[in-house]
C-alpha cells in the first residue's frame, strides 16, 4: 500500500518535496533542506524543513514495503535485509538530527523576527502618541482662532452700527445746513423786497416834494430813520445768521472728523480680522502638513522641530501682513 502525502496551502506541495528528496537520494546524496530546495528550484527553509522531516518519518515504511515486495519477487537473503535495516536506521538518525537542527534555527529566526516586530510596534505607538498630542494642540489652536474670529466679528458689527449712526447724524447736519441756506436765501429776498419798497417810498416822497417841501422833509426824515432802523435790524439778523452758519459748519467739521476716526477704526478692525483669518489658514495648513507627514517610518525629531518652528513662522507672516496693511491704510 503506497502513501500519498497530503497537499498544503503553500506554493510548494509536500509531494514535490518528497519527489525532490527521492531524487537526491537516488543521486547517492543524503537529502538536506538546501539540496531539496536546489532540486526544486524554489521554496523557503521554513516550508521545506517540516515536509522533509515528514519524508524521513515515512521513509522506513516505504522501504519496508519495497523490501517486502522484493522478497516476494526475488527472495533477498536475510543478511542483506539486516544490513539495509542498519543502514536505514543510521540514515534516519542523521536525518532526524538534521531536521531538529533546521527546526531550532528556524525557531531562533522566528524569535528574532518576533522581537524586532515588538520593538517596531513600540516605536509606532510612540509616534502615534506624539502625533495625537500634536493633533490635540492644533485642535486647541483652531478653537482659539475661531473664538478670536467670532469676537472680531462682534466688534466689527458694533463698529458698523456706530458708523451708520454717525452717518445718520452727518446726514441730519447736512439737512440742517441746507435748511439754514434756504432760510438765508429767504431773508435775502425779503431784504431785497424791503429795499425795493423803500425805494418806491422815496420815489413817492420825491414826487410829493414839489407840493409840500416841509412835509417832504419831515417824511424824508422819518423814512430815513425807519430805513436806518430796518438796515440795522437786517444787519443784526444777517450777523446772527452768519454766526449760526459758522457754528453749524464747525459742528459739521467736528462730526466729519469723528466719522473719519470711526472709518479708521473700522479699517483697523477689518485688518485685524484679515490677520486672524490668515493665521487660521496658516494653522490649518500646518495641521494638514502634520497629518500628511505622519508615516510610520518618519522621524519624530523632524516633527518636533516643525512644531517648534511653526509659531515663529506664524509671527513673521502676521508681522509682514500688518506692515503691508498699515502702509495701505497710511
Amino acid at each position: 500500500m503506497s502513501y500519498t502525502p497530503p497537499k498544503t496551502t503553500r506554493g510548494v506541495q509536500e509531494q514535490d518535496v518528497w519527489a525532490a528528496a527521492d531524487a537526491v537520494l537516488a543521486q547517492g546524496q543524503r537529502p538536506t533542506i538546501e539540496r531539496v530546495r536546489l532540486q526544486l528550484g524554489r521554496g523557503s527553509p521554513n516550508t521545506v524543513g517540516p515536509m522533509l522531516e515528514s519524508w524521513f518519518t515515512r521513509l522506513g515504511a516505504r522501504l519496508a514495503q519495497a523490501q517486502q515486495a522484493d522478497e516476494g519477487a526475488q527472495g533477498v537473503p536475510g543478511e542483506v535485509l539486516d544490513a539495509m535495516r542498519a543502514l536505514w536506521q543510521v540514515a534516519q538518525q542523521q536525518a532526524q538530527a538534521t531536521a531538529e537542527a533546521a527546526l531550532a534555527t528556524a525557531q531562533a529566526e522566528v524569535a528574532q523576527q518576533r522581537e524586532a516586530l515588538v520593538q517596531e510596534q513600540a516605536r509606532v505607538l510612540r509616534q502615534e502618541e506624539a502625533l495625537q498630542q500634536q493633533k490635540l494642540a492644533m485642535e486647541e489652536a483652531w478653537r482659539l482662532a475661531q473664538a478670536q474670529q467670532a469676537d472680531l466679528a462682534q466688534r466689527l458689527e458694533a463698529l458698523e452700527l456706530q458708523v451708520q449712526q454717525r452717518d445718520a447724524v452727518i446726514a441730519q447736519l447736512h439737512a440742517d445746513a441746507d435748511a439754514l441756506q434756504a432760510q438765508r436765501e429767504t431773508e435775502r429776498q425779503e431784504h431785497s423786497a424791503q429795499l425795493q419798497a423803500a425805494a418806491q417810498e422815496r420815489q413817492r416822497l420825491m414826487e410829493q416834494f414839489t407840493g409840500n417841501e416841509k412835509r417832504w422833509l419831515n417824511e424824508l426824515d422819518r423814512s430815513r430813520q425807519e430805513l436806518e432802523k430796518t438796515r440795522k435790524q437786517q444787519q443784526e439778523a444777517l450777523n446772527a445768521a452768519q454766526a449760526r452758519q459758522q457754528l453749524l459748519q464747525a459742528q459739521l467739521a467736528e462730526q466729519e472728523a469723528v466719522g473719519q476716526q470711526e472709518r479708521i477704526l473700522h479699517q483697523q478692525a477689518a485688518q485685524a480680522l484679515a490677520l486672524a483669518q490668515e493665521r487660521l489658514q496658516l494653522l490649518q495648513a500646518q495641521a494638514q502638513h502634520v497629518q500628511g507627514s505622519g508615516e510610520i517610518g518618519g522621524s519624530s525629531r523632524d516633527a518636533a522641530a516643525m512644531a517648534r518652528r511653526g509659531p515663529s513662522l506664524q509671527r513673521r507672516a502676521l508681522s509682514q501682513r500688518s506692515q503691508r496693511l498699515g502702509r495701505r491704510a497710511g
